[in-house]
């Protein structure tokens, strides 16, 4: 039981298919969402736009991206965006930049799919889903 319980903790799926997860959002302030995470990996999410370009109606963004599983992992993530504030929807591409255990270290230069909408209102959410590849 302890082996089985054990390789729980780490995404049983390593090569033989793409992580997928998915993302419930909230704008916490003009430039970093917050939110949470399930599916393959499951726990946290925090993301922080860097500067962003902004041409007509869509929105060009730089973000960075930490998942913390909820064993404590951190999963780092550097992505590239876009989000048409016409149809509100958005998608991003990225790689995994670093992760905090050595369990999960094959994860490391694994792309990094996003794809979702926008929700706005008084209070803005988001949802996703996210896809990442390993090699």
């Amino acid at each position: 039981m302890f082996v089985c319980v054990s390789m729980l903790s780490i995404p049983a799926v390593r090569a033989d298919r793409p992580l997928e997860c998915a993302i419930a959002l909230e704008l916490t302030s003009s430039t970093s969402w917050a939110g949470t995470v399930d599916g393959d990996i499951i726990g946290d999410i925090a993301i922080t736009e860097n500067p962003a370009t902004f041409i007509g109606q869509t929105e060009h963004f730089d973000e960075n991206t930490v998942i913390t599983t909820t064993e404590g992992v951190v999963i780092n993530i550097h992505d590239l965006g876009v989000v048409s504030f016409k149809s509100w929807r958005f998608a991003a591409n990225g790689v995994v930049t670093d992760v905090s255990s050595p369990d999960w270290q094959w994860l490391v230069g694994s792309g990094v799919h996003f794809w979702g909408a926008v929700i706005p209102g008084d209070v803005v959410t988001a949802s996703a889903t996210m896809m990442l590849t390993t090699s």
